[in-house]
């Protein structure tokens, strides 16, 4: 997030907060909660980041695939079958690969609900709380989620996760409410309270 004033976070968080209800609406419909319209922002901010080029992992592979299609090794017979493969594939010829470009409002939105984990600082044991929390909003398999948090736990039930989106959801809207004076209001819209 940028430097900026007060009044500015707070109308990003309010409408970053609107965009989340939207996201939680179309999932949940009328059963929605405030909770989960911040859960829906981490989980979309998640996926923008893991989504983003990696631009040092692309700097590093330049050199591999610098040859084109006519690498040293490759004979006319190699290449005439892989552009028939391609042609199969229901692929242009030289079409490169998709290509992700996020907007630059998701990018900033992702990278402010992220910096939103800030608030999470607060709990006990609060970097397994955080590990947990974004590799359940990644969609990450259960039992690492469950060893992320609770390590020494037997069981792996849906309790613990409950618990881990539960804890989560309510360290960020404490942290908005003492931080940018943001609370829960009628439905599952969020508002500015006047001291």
């Amino acid at each position: 997030m940028t430097n900026s004033s007060p009044l500015e976070a707070r109308i990003q968080a309010l409408s970053w907060l609107a965009h989340g209800g939207e996201l939680a609406w179309a999932l949940k419909g009328e059963k929605t909660r405030h909770s989960d319209v911040i859960w829906q922002l981490l989980v979309e901010a998640v996926e923008v980041i893991d989504k983003t080029p990696d631009q040092e992992r692309r700097w590093l592979t330049s050199g591999q695939r610098s040859g084109g299609w006519n690498m040293i090794g490759m004979s006319r017979a190699e290449l005439v079958e892989i552009e028939r493969i391609r042609l199969f594939s229901s692929m242009k010829p030289f079409d490169g690969a998709a290509k992700y470009s996020p907007q630059r409002n998701d990018t900033d939105r992702a990278l402010g609900v992220l910096d939103w984990m800030r608030w999470c600082n607060a709990a006990r044991l609060s970097d397994r709380l955080t590990k947990a929390a974004i590799a359940l909003a990644r969609g990450g398999d259960s039992e690492l989620v469950h060893k992320l948090y609770c390590p020494t736990r037997k069981s792996h039930d849906r309790q613990t996760v409950y618990e881990i989106r539960t804890r989560t959801t309510g360290f960020i809207m404490a942290g908005l409410k003492r931080d940018l004076c943001i609370v829960p209001s009628d439905g599952i819209s969020f508002k500015e309270i006047t001291s």
